[in-house]
């Protein structure tokens, strides 16, 4: 049986001694560094199966705001919580008493006039999963616990009857605490879309003349630690009987629903990416207290060389829903991407670090735009949409697209995957329909159509690919099955479908020699064959890992490398061989805060692009 990675919650303190009162609940610690210097404690939360990686950021709002976006992109938490102290604004809400805050003001925004200050609110709500959970697990306390709005701005409140007291009173007469982080924190992830948050406060002082004495006797301890406490109890109840079954997060941000192979975009697996200098972080199939092992890769014994890919600059950001197809043209120097908003997308790679737009985005399709493909000779594009359609375009100036002729239809339902045969002569398409079709495209302009429709798929045909060099081409669908065609002439299935799989088989690749398949499939499965004769195909082996549905696997253009995305938001990399079974290779690729649909190698194998369902494309480069 497959292991499960532990659910992670990043919990983000200001002071060192919020920082220490959370520290006080964790076991098995040991550092994490992001290669900007960032740092964070990851440790076990003993009798539950979360990890809970620990930040002290600094006070301010800024911070808090550049903070929670970095640990997100980085270690794409399930949860994360702001826990510290605070000033109470009421009357009712006493030293040691807790703050949960259902709403954030940003209290310092608007506009000076000759008729005086006129406020311009800025608020954020809590998430409710986790306002509601802590409602639940916060009952019977032994400290109070208010649920109320907070006002958040980048002051220090020692003065009850000051000017910033009663602006407070006047424009934000709700709310219950006053402190420094809470806007930062809840705008960075409003903005992340996916992000589950919850800001904690422990009541520390009075927010007037007293608060320095407050502070000398001690109640900033015990603010700190009722804060740390509720957090905890909140983790704690999260935690169901079953570890594999704590729900992460989904690419709407609410928890997906029980059946997880109904949907793409369910369940993740977290981990970092193992890099020269940074400690690694627990993949799915990894205990965090392990020693990282990058791992090798190579065609044969006394060839292996170590395999390190590191995300390279930022998300690349453009699209508005998912990304469900990335694809490099020949010369490396583009970068195509296909999604849910209906639109395909060309992205300059001259600096891969700063990925750019090339043009505008392209338009035409009335549905998502599910697979894309750069011709051998690269001044053709292929992509298919659910709207029954795959459009043929001239990009010999990836800024100014041009049809090539009028898109080709004649299918009953989406088409979900386009390929090119290796000479570029002929298009192959899969669709919903259960059939696979062919056209010769020596004219771009008057594909035409290459015998009847393929029958043999009874279910939709997911994915299609051609072996490199050779008149072969393979097929997956939703019928579980892998098929082999021979498509030299009128296309012609080659012996039975290959066994194996017990779900959707949602990618098929060949290895650049042609003499391998792989597959991967909502079983959470890679099967790797060998089809040097393609009449009598071998199974090398089965690669498991993944904790959801494999979307998405791709070759390196060597041939001993292969990637897998999956619905666990982990992308993970295999040593191959033609003799031999798939290999892991080091910890998962993390990030992606959704499910991975599409890996691609670059032409020269150095970097890897990869879309997902949370709206991004992911650069990675390979380091040695």
């Amino acid at each position: 049986m497959a292991e499960t990675a532990p659910p992670t919650a990043v919990v983000l303190t200001a002071l060192s001694v919020e920082y220490e009162a959370v520290r006080a609940h964790l076991t098995d610690t040991r550092t994490l560094v992001h290669p900007s210097g960032t740092r964070v404690e990851h440790g076990r939360l003993p009798g539950t199966p979360w990890y809970v990686a620990l930040a002290e950021i600094g006070e301010g709002t800024l911070t808090a705001a550049t903070l929670t976006e970095r640990v997100n992109s980085w270690l794409a938490p399930h949860l994360l919580f702001f826990v510290g102290v605070a000033g109470s604004l009421k009357d009712d809400i006493d030293i040691g008493d807790v703050v949960v805050a259902t709403k954030v003001y940003g209290i310092q925004g608007g506009k000076q006039t000759p008729e005086g200050f006129r406020e311009r609110p800025a608020a954020w709500h809590a998430s409710h999963f986790l306002e509601q959970a802590a409602r639940h697990a916060l009952r019977g306390a032994d400290y109070h616990a208010h649920f109320k709005p907070i006002a958040v701005g980048d002051v220090v409140l020692a003065d009850a009857g000051s000017a910033i007291a009663r602006h407070i009173h006047e424009h934000y007469n709700d709310a219950a605490a006053i402190e420094m982080e809470g806007a930062g924190v809840a705008q960075a992830a409003h903005l992340t879309g996916t992000l589950n948050t919850l800001i904690i406060r422990g009541i520390s002082d009075k927010a007037d003349l007293d608060k320095s004495k407050r502070d000398a006797e001690g109640s900033q301890r015990q603010a700190a630690e009722s804060a740390a406490a509720a957090a905890i109890a909140v983790l704690r109840s999260l935690v169901p009987a079953d570890a594999a079954d704590v729900p992460a997060r989904s690419v709407t941000g609410r928890w997906p629903l029980p059946d997880r192979r109904m949907l793409l975009n369910a369940i993740g697996a977290l981990g970092l990416t193992v890099a020269d200098t940074i400690l690694t972080f627990p993949g799915r199939r990894a205990d965090p207290a392990a020693a990282s092992d990058p791992g090798t890769f190579g065609k044969g014994a006394g060839t292996a060389a170590t395999v390190v890919m590191v995300p390279l600059g930022h998300p690349v950001i453009g699209h508005t829903d998912r990304v469900y197809s990335v694809a490099f043209r020949p010369d490396g120097g583009v970068l195509a991407s296909g999604s849910a908003d209906q639109t395909l997308r060309f992205w300059d790679l001259t600096d891969p670090l700063r990925p750019e737009p090339v043009g505008s985005p392209v338009n035409g399709h009335t549905d998502t735009v599910y697979s894309v493909v750069f011709h051998p000779k690269g001044n053709l594009v292929a992509d298919a949409s659910a709207d029954q359609k795959v459009r043929l375009l001239n990009v010999a100036d990836p800024a100014r697209p041009v049809p090539a002729g009028h898109p080709v239809t004649g299918r009953t339902d989406a088409v979900f995957s386009v390929a090119f045969s290796p000479g570029g002569d002929l298009l192959a398409g899969g669709s919903g329909d259960k059939t696979i079709r062919l056209w010769k495209v020596t004219d771009p302009a008057h594909p035409a159509l290459v015998g009847e429709p393929v029958l043999g798929h009874t279910d939709a045909v997911l994915s299609v690919a051609f072996s490199h060099g050779r008149r072969v081409m393979g097929s997956g669908g939703s019928d579980h099955a892998v098929g082999l065609w021979n498509v030299a002439g009128r296309p012609a299935r080659i012996g039975q479908p290959l066994p194996g799989h017990t779900d959707r088989v949602y990618s098929v690749a060949f290895s650049p020699n042609g003499h391998l398949l792989a597959s991967g499939s909502g079983d959470r499965t890679i099967l790797l064959w060998k089809v040097t004769d393609p009449a009598h195909p071998v199974l090398l082996g089965r690669a498991t890992g993944h904790g959801d549905a494999v979307n998405t696997v791709a070759f390196s253009p060597d041939g001993g490398l292969l990637a897998s995305g999956g619905s666990d938001h982990t992308i993970r990399l295999w040593r191959v061989t033609d003799s031999a079974g798939p290999a892991p290779i080091g910890r998962p690729l993390t990030g992606h805060s959704g499910a991975v649909y599409a890996v691609a190698f670059s032409p020269d194998g150095n970097l890897l692009a990869s879309g997902s369902a949370d709206q991004t494309i992911r650069l990675w480069k390979r380091t040695r």
